[in-house]
């Protein structure tokens, strides 16, 4: 009896150490957790505002134009990219728009494409774009297609400052000296210029893509 006695003295005893110690328990589990809430939060507060990135002007009421939601689907690094895509796309689109207008006035240079081929700059000025593209020969498309991919290889991993998901400037390719603004239009333009240069390209570029199209 004596012996049982001891035994449930001691079970008792246990169960209310074990109860004493469950409050303090959760609150070391629970502190963690918060931190780590905290971590997170503060983790995702610093973003860049859609709000405070060139391009927005009376053209769309003085707010920024995103009717799909795009600037919601990501964080700095999806904004840097869209960026740098709009103002590529854009660029791309200004120069098809400018060889467009040339190419249905017929305006083209004197001589030969490729004396070899016998195709001629008025031969190719003839005819609709994509029967041009296909009268050049297979090494100058090969040309165009090679300068398209090397701009593009530039673009994405040869910038000094780093790539523009990570520091970088979205659509900076002032780095190849040989190919940006060779005759020198923004050599003596102050900074000041050249934001609004750049404001104007951004959205000469966006107005190329809605009339390329």
């Amino acid at each position: 009896i004596c012996r049982s006695q001891i035994i449930d003295a001691s079970l008792e005893e246990l169960g209310r150490r074990e109860m004493l110690s469950l409050p303090q328990s959760s609150f070391a589990l629970s502190a963690p957790v918060s931190a780590m809430r905290g971590v997170v939060r503060s983790g995702l507060a610093p973003r860049m505002g859609v709000e405070t990135m060139e391009g927005v002007g009376p053209e769309t009421g003085n707010k920024v134009f995103d009717p799909v939601g795009f600037a919601t689907l990501g964080g700095d690094e999806t904004l840097a990219f869209f960026r740098h895509a709009e103002i590529k796309h854009g660029r791309v689109a200004m120069a098809a728009m400018v060889g467009f207008l040339f190419h249905i006035n017929h305006i083209h240079f004197p001589g030969y494409l490729s004396p070899t081929a016998g195709v001629t700059f008025e031969q190719l000025s003839a005819v609709g774009p994509f029967e041009a593209w296909n009268m050049i020969p297979l090494l100058g498309q090969l040309q165009i297609l090679w300068t398209i991919a090397g701009l593009e290889h530039a673009s994405e991993c040869l910038d000094p400052a780093g790539h523009y998901t990570k520091g970088g400037t979205p659509g900076n390719l002032k780095f190849l000296k040989n190919f940006w603004d060779t005759p020198g239009f923004t050599k003596k333009l102050t900074e000041a210029q050249k934001a609004e240069k750049l404001v104007s390209e951004l959205k000469n570029g966006r107005l190329a893509m809605i009339g390329i199209i």
